[in-house]
């Protein structure tokens, strides 16, 4: 089996190392793959579990538990570590790891710290071996900045300057029901940086991604490979926040948006149309708008380009949640400390156990802070970042809050049975679009105050 490595074993990582080791040459497992996580505390522990077959996240995709479980306990062909020394003999090494914002007033991108991480690995890769990197990074960075790095690393080495592989390809991996299958059955877009590496990338994306049914795009070059991802990611965005003051409208006048939008849907040019809801959490769209401004400023040197609507998309995204706060507040006329308030769902998407920038966290914090009586649910989630607030494990009786917040659309939400009887006098809100047509119609029936976002 050829050896790949796959640098930062996260919510991408993980499930493009398990898809790698899946990938079969007939009846045989066709890679071994060795996950490279950091040496921290975390780290280790993300190793320790993957090492005993324990998936490092939570997630609600068999398929991936499945191909996982078979890779790390039966093949035994997935394994962690936690020293970069361990890619050594690796064919590819594929770098996965974060590229966060310093500051998300001024777009300045902690750049630094993702290179110090690429020159490690580079004092470590071996000559012949292809670097694809999947992070998500300002246009421009491969070029401006890696590949100076493989000069100047590879001239200490004693390599030749053209031995530089490198190739740049994005995921539009999708956590859920078919998070892996969003990895493998997809369109992908790459490039590489010379007429080898590019070759190199292309034959190994078309031995684990069916590229019968998805084919691949390649690009011109690395920059445009960059830049695609930036901007599928900042138009997301910019189409999250544009449907914000409708629904506001909306609300006002009676009207489900809802029910309008997909209606809208049915329009091919316009299917993609989003909808509103509580916030916007993830890695990708809290941040990746101002990598834009930055790389125009910090590596192209472009002084005066200016990205307001995607800023503006950011901000609006930002606040969301508050828009329900303030809803609830009105609810409560104002009287909201002491208030008990049941928020079903902090991951920040459905059927997935990732909080990261979870607009639930937001929302949390700003009750607690304001002396509200707040408990949680979530079937992914086992722990959040705020200890004040208290867990609770069962949702079969909701009577004993004061109001029911469902602000994410996990499955078993949507399966609840609003019974009067066990609802009594609470107050049900759903703020993202949770709740069945069903459900609503048993809301509605037993006469139970309801409120929403957009409805």
């Amino acid at each position: 089996m050829k050896k790949i490595s796959v640098i930062g074993m996260g919510y991408v990582g993980t499930a493009m190392a398990t898809l790698i080791a899946s990938t079969k040459k007939g009846n045989n497992n066709k890679y071994f793959v060795t996950g490279i996580e950091q040496s921290s505390k975390n780290g280790k522990e993300i190793s320790r579990k993957i090492n005993s077959g324990i998936l490092p996240i939570e997630i609600n995709d068999n398929n991936f538990k499945n191909k996982f479980l078979i890779a790390t306990n039966k093949k035994k062909n997935l394994v962690c570590s936690n020293s970069i020394k361990d890619i050594k003999g690796s064919k590819i090494v594929i770098v996965s790891i974060n590229c966060d914002l310093e500051n998300k007033t001024d777009s300045i991108v902690n750049l630094k710290s993702f290179l110090d991480s690429i020159e490690t690995i580079l004092l470590n890769i071996d000559r012949d071996t292809l670097l694809i990197v999947e992070s998500t990074i300002p246009p421009g960075t491969c070029e401006k900045r890696i590949v100076p790095l493989f000069s100047r690393i590879f001239k200490k080495r004693g390599f030749k300057k053209n031995e530089i592989l490198l190739a740049y390809t994005y995921e539009r991996v999708m956590p859920g029901d078919n998070y892996l299958n969003s990895i493998k059955n997809y369109w992908r877009v790459m490039s590489g940086i010379n007429t080898k590496s590019a070759h190199m990338c292309k034959k190994f994306l078309k031995e684990i991604i069916n590229t019968k049914k998805y084919p691949l795009t390649e690009l011109e070059n690395i920059r445009a490979c960059e830049l695609g991802k930036i901007l599928e990611n900042s138009y997301r965005s910019t189409n999250i926040a544009f449907i914000e003051e409708w629904s506001r409208f909306a609300e006002v006048i009676n009207v489900d948006i809802y029910k309008v939008i997909e209606s809208i849907r049915l329009r091919p040019t316009h299917s993609n149309i989003r909808h509103p809801g509580f916030g916007v959490g993830g890695y990708c769209l809290t941040k990746d708008p101002l990598f834009g401004e930055y790389a125009a400023k910090k590596i192209w040197n472009i002084k005066n380009l200016k990205f307001p609507f995607s800023k503006q998309a950011m901000k609006v995204n930002e606040e969301m949640p508050l828009i329900t706060y303030n809803k609830i507040k009105k609810i409560f006329k104002n009287n909201i400390k002491n208030k008990n308030i049941l928020i079903l769902g902090m991951s920040y998407k459905e059927n997935v156990g990732d909080l990261r920038s979870s607009p639930s966290i937001y929302f949390s914090d700003k009750c607690e802070k304001n002396g509200v009586k707040l408990f949680w649910h979530d079937p992914f989630v086992k722990s959040v970042p705020n200890k004040k607030i208290t867990k609770i494990n069962t949702v079969k009786n909701l009577s004993k809050f004061d109001l029911v917040l469902f602000t994410v659309r996990h499955n078993a939400y949507r399966k609840i049975n609003f019974d009067k009887k066990l609802i009594k006098n609470t107050i049900i809100f759903d703020a993202n679009y949770v709740l069945a047509d069903t459900q609503l119609t048993q809301i509605k029936k037993n006469k139970i105050n309801f409120h929403s976002i957009g409805r």
